[in-house]
């Protein structure tokens, strides 16, 4: 276990190396202190003004949001290359010339790679967590554990994308992952607006709520987003079968890292 401590560090590190993590992270802070805006002032919404703390949780539910679909695509970039560049550069020899084990090489990688992402990603829900304190000083409950909930996503995307990156071009094998994301994301987000109260008001009558199997199966990576979204408050969650979407998204990562695994273990290097 000490040897998977010390590659993920040493991933970690090997991404920090790079000027433009700072840059991209430099310039994603820069984009959420300039909507810092959105916070003052009233608005009127149907002739009724709206206090400070309503548009902040609004806005910050939103950007909320967008961060979290920012990080599938950088995360998708970073891991694609994990396999392919150490092999190119002669790192994954280098590190099984040593006493580790395949396993441990891969679980080192894809947890340094997760851990980073989930720093990145926190940082950035932190920055808005603490721009609406200090506009409105009012704290947003359960912010940032639904960012930690998002962060269980972030790691369906790597192992997957580290997974077909095995047998597929490193662009595609990410090109794959977003496809599922998106049938996912559909399926998934269709479900939640049919079962909305506005819709089933409206046509409750010619709905069938009973899915198909395969989307009751299906990774349900939107619904841990929307799961995450219903910390926040406001919101009601609308489950698609009896298993929670944390559950079916964490035998999913067990599933898929148990395959790379396997697979890596068989590869020849």
């Amino acid at each position: 276990m000490n040897n998977v401590i010390k590659i993920t560090a040493y991933t970690m590190r090997d991404q920090l190396r790079h000027k433009s993590f700072y840059v991209l992270l430099g310039l994603s802070i820069l984009f959420i202190l300039m909507i810092r805006g959105c916070y003052d002032g009233g608005y009127t919404v149907n002739g009724e003004m709206v206090n400070n703390a309503t548009v902040a949780w609004h806005v910050s539910k939103i950007v909320f949001h967008l961060i979290a679909a920012g990080m599938f695509l950088m995360v998708s970039m970073l891991s694609m290359k994990i396999f392919s560049r150490d092999h190119e550069d002669g790192s994954v020899v280098l590190f099984l010339s040593r006493s580790v084990s395949r396993w441990q090489y891969v679980l080192g990688r894809v947890t340094g790679t997760w851990v980073l992402c989930l720093v990145f990603m926190f940082i950035l829900h932190l920055t808005i967590f603490l721009t609406v304190w200090a506009k409105t000083g009012a704290f947003i409950s359960g912010y940032l554990s639904a960012s930690l909930i998002c962060s269980i996503n972030l790691l369906f995307v790597i192992a997957c994308v580290c997974f077909l990156s095995l047998y597929l071009p490193d662009f595609i094998s990410a090109l794959f992952t977003m496809g599922i994301l998106f049938v996912g994301f559909i399926s998934d987000g269709g479900y939640q607006i049919l079962n909305s109260d506005i819709v089933r008001s409206a046509v409750s009558s010619t709905i069938n709520a009973d899915p198909a199997l395969w989307r009751v199966l299906y990774p349900k990576v939107f619904m841990v987003q929307s799961y995450a979204d219903t910390i926040l408050g406001k919101s009601e969650f609308h489950n698609m079968g009896p298993l929670h979407p944390l559950l079916n998204l964490f035998f999913y990562i067990l599933l898929i890292m148990t395959l790379l695994l396997v697979c890596f273990n068989k590869k020849e290097i």
